[in-house]
C-alpha cells in the first residue's frame, strides 16, 4: 500500500522555502514556536476573505511578517483594521512588528482550492465545477490534480472524483509540486478537497 506524504513537507528545503525564518536555544524554543502557530492563526482569522498565498514570519529585533496576496480587491475594506491587528499580534512576543503585504499574480494551489471551495454549494455537478476551474487557469501551470471525496452531490455511499490535466510527478524531489487541501460544509457533510499544482 502506498504511503502517501504531503508534497510540500517533502520538498522543504530543496524546491520549497520554509516560511518561518527564525533560531532560538532549547530553553526558548517551545515560547516561540507556540508563538508562531499563534500569529498565523490569528492571521487566517482576520484576513479569510482576502486570497492569501503564503505567510512568511521572520523573528529577529522585530517581528516581520511577510504576507502573499493575490488579488488586492478586498484589501480596502481590511486596511482600516490594520493597527488593531498590529497591536493584537505585538503583544504575543513583545516585539514591534512589522507587515509587509506583497502582490503576486500567480495561481497555486490553495487559490484554485478556495476559488472551488466558494463554488461547491451552488448544485453545480462537481466533475464539470472542477474541469471549469483546471481550464479557467490553464496557461498558469505545466500539471494539475483537484481530487474531491466524501458525499459528492449528496449520495449516501461517499466517492471520491478527480480531474488530471498534465503530469503531477511526486516522486521528483527537485520539481516544484504546490499543494493544499481544504474541507467544505455541505448539508450532506464534510468534503475534502484536495489540489496539487506543479510548475517547471
Amino acid at each position: 500500500m502506498g504511503k502517501k506524504i504531503n508534497p510540500v513537507f517533502f520538498r522543504l528545503g530543496k524546491t520549497n522555502p520554509y516560511h518561518s525564518l527564525w533560531y532560538s536555544n532549547k530553553n526558548h524554543y517551545g515560547k516561540i514556536l507556540k508563538s508562531d502557530i499563534l500569529i498565523k492563526e490569528i492571521l487566517k482569522k482576520n484576513l479569510f476573505y482576502i486570497s492569501i498565498s503564503y505567510i512568511d514570519i521572520i523573528i529577529t529585533n522585530v517581528l516581520k511578517l511577510n504576507i502573499y496576496l493575490t488579488d488586492f480587491e478586498k484589501f480596502d475594506e481590511f486596511y482600516k483594521f490594520l493597527d488593531l491587528l498590529i497591536i493584537e499580534i505585538s503583544k504575543i512576543l513583545q516585539k514591534n512588528v512589522l507587515i509587509n503585504f506583497i502582490f503576486e499574480n500567480n495561481i497555486n494551489a490553495k487559490v484554485l482550492s478556495i476559488s472551488i471551495l466558494k463554488q461547491i454549494n451552488n448544485k453545480i455537478s462537481i466533475k464539470r465545477l472542477m474541469k471549469k476551474e483546471v481550464l479557467k487557469f490553464i496557461n498558469h501551470f505545466d500539471g494539475c490534480k483537484i481530487q474531491i471525496s466524501g458525499r459528492i452531490e449528496g449520495v449516501d455511499i461517499a466517492r471520491k472524483e478527480w480531474y488530471l490535466v498534465g503530469s503531477i510527478p511526486l516522486h521528483t524531489i527537485r520539481n516544484k509540486i504546490d499543494f493544499y487541501f481544504s474541507e467544505c460544509i455541505t448539508q450532506y457533510g464534510v468534503l475534502g478537497i484536495k489540489t496539487w499544482v506543479f510548475k517547471k
